[in-house]
């Protein structure tokens, strides 16, 4: 049962003895289930700890995802996953340039046009659908994106001329490729929000986990619409008063880059924003919040390089320095993987360890400049734990010690 205690931010459950007599009721925070589901999305798939985030922060701003990346890299497989734990009617098409709009808004009703009504038969289709997931999306031909623009924007689908409210909270679109024509396919390219590249496996001891996963993992237990509608409406009263001044900021320092975000971005990625701080426990929004902003202001590839670093280095200079470090320390870790067995390989392990607890130095380095500013920097911490992650992994792999 959800309280609407004001905030929203509160669900109670029943907790049964197992005779199945009541015992007591437990309030816990929303958020709950929702980090539950983070954690447990994490353990599946490895390496998407961002893309992740971003389609909970997605769903819970009921704003759109895209995802960018070479054909078996999991994409799918994850928006299902999500699915499979959101209540609710889920919709799942992959199309091609020869995809009709009856692929995806129902045919056309033949005792409909004996009455002379054209009106398409939904039932089972987007128009229908809580969460959408079209696969190869910018192969929508002009016959399509009409339609698919209203349904995304407005969340309207017009039928025999009515406006039909849709009650979709999120549609994730995945592609192996830009968009082509961006005259045609630029407008659909600029209404998925929330933006990401998905590459293969980077880490090797990712890789032996993925190896070692049982095909079919426990299904999951969805979670009920309610929840999801009053987390979304927890969301919206998220304060973001006290950040606005950052995301001026924020555009200033892009657009001295030559980076032009339109105004219709800008003002959409407020609810992101609002969704992250809520994941984050924050009745109002801080400025920390806004690093998902990273995902949402570029609009090549090739700029997010240049996107995350002036969003860390405004938002949270320490990160970025953590961020500098890590990226270093993992180039020499991977180079030693990398190196082949023998003589040449143990020699790479030394010289990758060394480069580890050099990094592990100068992030302590950073973790105490931050705690002394007054601004901890998560990054850093969160960086002294993966480099001895991956320094085990050099003493067994490359070094052969066992522990």
């Amino acid at each position: 049962m959800v309280l609407r205690d004001g905030s929203q931010r509160w669900f109670s459950e029943m907790v049964l003895r197992k005779d199945g007599m009541c015992m007591s009721m437990l309030t816990v925070p929303l958020t709950q289930p929702f980090l539950a589901l983070e954690q447990d999305l994490n353990a599946r798939h490895l390496e998407r700890p961002a893309v992740i985030r971003s389609l909970l922060v997605g769903l819970l701003a009921r704003q759109h995802v895209v995802l960018l990346g070479p054909p078996g890299t999991g994409k799918s497989r994850l928006v299902r996953d999500l699915c499979q734990h959101i209540g609710g009617q889920f919709f799942e098409w992959q199309l091609t340039r020869l995809s009709t709009p009856e692929e995806l808004f129902g045919p056309i009703s033949l005792q409909g046009l004996q009455q002379d009504h054209y009106r398409r038969i939904a039932t089972g289709k987007l128009p229908e659908a809580e969460i959408a997931y079209l696969d190869e999306t910018f192969k929508a031909s002009s016959a399509i994106l009409n339609t698919l623009l209203a349904a995304m924007n407005e969340r309207v689908f017009y039928n025999d001329g009515q406006a039909v409210p849709m009650p979709l909270h999120m549609l994730v679109g995945a592609s192996n490729e830009l968009p082509e024509d961006r005259e045609e396919l630029g407008a659909l390219w600029d209404r998925f929000l929330l933006r990401h590249v998905v590459d293969y496996l980077k880490d090797p001891a990712s890789f032996t986990t993925l190896l070692s996963q049982p095909a079919a993992l426990p299904p999951l237990t969805p979670l009920p619409p309610q929840t999801v509608q009053a987390a979304q409406q927890a969301v919206t009263t998220v304060d973001v008063t006290a950040v606005l001044p950052v995301f001026g900021a924020l555009r200033t320092a892009l657009a001295q880059q030559g980076l032009t975000v339109s105004d219709r971005r800008w003002r959409q990625s407020i609810a992101v924003v609002q969704a992250q701080a809520w994941l984050n426990g924050h009745a109002a929004a801080e400025t920390s919040d806004l690093l998902i902003l990273q995902h949402v202001l570029w609009e090549e590839p090739d700029q997010r390089l240049a996107v995350a670093k002036a969003v860390l280095t405004l938002i949270s200079p320490f990160d970025q320095e953590a961020q500098d470090i890590l990226d270093d320390a993992k180039d020499a870790y991977l180079k030693a993987l990398a190196t082949p067995e023998g003589e040449e390989r143990n020699m790479a392990g030394l010289a990758a360890n060394k480069s580890l607890q050099s990094a592990a130095k100068l992030l302590s380095a950073v973790v105490k400049k931050a705690q002394d500013a007054g601004r901890p920097s998560q990054r850093a911490q969160e960086g002294l734990t993966q480099l001895q992650t991956w320094g085990d992994e050099i003493l067994k792999q490359c070094l052969k010690i066992s522990f």
